[in-house]
């Protein structure tokens, strides 16, 4: 499999699906950041912002086959968002290694009874925001 993705990149998704709980923020806009040295199959991710509420937050390799999947390993996140005061309980990104595609979920709340995902969300790691 060739992988057709950049080695670094900067892109923004915006989580317009919830698919668990009651939405804490309205259709989010998220941007992200990956640097990934495919020679050594090492790298990291960043939730840079939501809402250009800058965070930040590092995600770290997963180490699924066939796609760059990313987990925050955090305690639960205090932050203030568009004047509203949030937590962020988990964070998970996914880039397609031979499409592109790329998709998120953040967890919010202290115990991560909402689940907001981008539109293309199908649940892939059900064992790990359930």
């Amino acid at each position: 499999m060739e992988n057709k993705i950049p080695s670094k990149v900067k892109f923004n998704l915006t989580l317009d699906q919830t698919i668990k709980g009651t939405p804490v923020l309205t259709n989010p806009d998220c941007s992200f950041s990956y640097d990934w040295d495919f020679s050594k199959n090492m790298g990291l991710a960043l939730l840079e912002s939501i809402e250009n509420t800058e965070l930040n937050l590092t995600l770290h390799p997963l180490g699924i086959a066939g796609v760059l999947a990313f987990m925050s390993d955090i305690s639960p996140l205090s932050v203030t968002i568009d004047g509203k005061d949030v937590v962020i309980f988990r964070v998970i990104l996914d880039i397609d290694l031979v499409s592109g595609t790329k998709k998120a979920a953040i967890m919010f709340n202290q115990d991560g009874s909402t689940i907001q995902t981008t539109d293309n969300w199908e649940n892939e790691h059900a064992n790990l925001i359930s």
